[in-house]
């Protein structure tokens, strides 16, 4: 017997522990369960005996960094009454099970972390084992999702899912802040497909997404009484994009001292002027003086950003149209196909002003599922690693 050792709680009441030994790599304890007897699952009478046991050897979670190891009498009782043999229930470790629960539970959100072979690795497992703890962790955390409500708002957006251009799509729920679904493709059929199976669509009020005309389409097919709402960063982004153009077009026309200064000045051009420092604002006033085009692009750029810290929607329709306006009269051609894109995305455009939301969370996610695609050095199953994308949803709740 030892001596020189002190007591630590297993952490699971609903076993007796009959024994323990600590070796230098893990904890050996054997353990039963407390109760002395158990219904027949046949005629349900308890008058039952203990027929014979058996012993079998379980893995658990660590213990002071220490691999542990249950031996758990395994007891087989015989009913008095129907003479049937059975085998105890085992809740602690499930039916043919060589781990406890809370350890595949452990493996399982581990691996969502990390790669399937690091956790085998330090848990000294195999990678069978591992995946299917993933799978069982997976299935568990979907489950308990499908009895979430239809949120209010939700946002679309399409992310690369392989150097091939193959693209799927995220479809969140804003509210909650979490991935509903991932659907493959960018197009609008696997769109429609998953929206038109949404319980209770009439409680979405709002979809915010890019200018990807398929997506505004399968959302006016399937939710008409929601409103399409641009994504005020990807607005933007068309005018930095214009902006960066005609910066582009002027350092080609140029000779070398000046396209330098024009190349070294592409990002300071796109910051918002309230992060300029003194010395990028001296930087821009030199280029504004050799070319006034670029003062006036950046000026459209700058009076559009302000516009959207506009908070009222009549005024941001006038204010629009006075920039269309100034835009049309203008002579930069870079700045003309902003027109056609207001004409076609006008009053989804506008909508931001009803509901400021944008997909500034869903572009967050994306960068996730980067994260995940790259720490299983990509996925052969796509069905696998939209699974794993749903199931490492940062905002899940239990």
């Amino acid at each position: 017997m030892q001596d020189d050792c002190i007591a630590v709680a297993l952490g699971l009441p609903e076993l007796e522990i009959l024994g323990q030994i600590e070796l230098e790599d893990h904890f050996e304890v054997t353990v039963r369960y407390r109760r002395d007897k158990v219904g027949c699952p046949i005629c349900g009478s308890m008058m039952v005996r203990k027929h014979e046991s058996t012993f079998q050897r379980k893995k658990d979670r660590r213990l002071r960094d220490k691999i542990v190891v249950l031996t758990l009498e395994k007891r087989r009782f015989r009913c008095l009454s129907c003479g049937e043999v059975f085998t105890e229930p085992d809740e602690i470790f499930g039916t043919r099970r060589r781990s406890s629960r809370r350890f595949r539970e452990y493996l399982g959100q581990e691996a969502l972390q990390q790669t399937v072979r690091r956790v085998a690795q330090k848990e000294a497992v195999g990678e069978g084992l591992v995946r299917k703890c993933v799978a069982e962790e997976m299935a568990r955390r979907l489950g308990a999702r499908e009895v979430r409500q239809t949120p209010e708002f939700i946002g679309i957006d399409e992310f690369s899912v392989s150097g091939r251009r193959l693209y799927h799509t995220a479809i969140c729920n804003l509210v909650e802040r979490e991935i509903m679904a991932v659907v493959e493709g960018q197009g609008q059929r696997k769109v429609e497909e998953y929206l038109d199976n949404i319980p209770r669509p009439e409680r979405v009020k709002a979809v915010v997404m890019d200018m990807h005309e398929p997506f505004r389409q399968a959302v006016q097919v399937c939710l008409p009484q929601a409103k399409v709402v641009v994504d005020k960063f990807h607005f933007i982004r068309h005018i930095n994009g214009a902006l960066d153009k005609l910066r582009s077009r002027l350092q080609g026309e140029n000779r070398r001292g000046k396209r330098r200064d024009l190349f070294k000045s592409r990002y300071t051009l796109l910051k918002g002027v309230e992060r300029l420092a003194d010395w990028e604002k001296q930087r821009l006033s030199q280029l504004f003086y050799l070319y006034p085009q670029l003062k006036k692009a950046w000026m459209f750029k700058e009076s559009f950003r302000a516009w959207y810290r506009g908070t009222d929607r009549s005024g941001a329709e006038q204010m629009l149209a006075m920039l269309e306006e100034m835009i049309a009269n203008d002579s930069l051609p870079e700045f003309k196909e902003l027109v056609h894109t207001l004409a076609n995305w006008r009053e989804e455009i506008l909508s931001y002003f009803d509901y400021r939301i944008t997909n500034g969370f869903v572009e967050g996610k994306n960068n996730r599922i980067k994260t995940i695609k790259r720490m299983a050095y990509g996925y052969r199953n796509m069905d696998n690693f939209r699974l794993r994308i749903l199931a490492a949803n940062q905002g899940y709740k239990v």
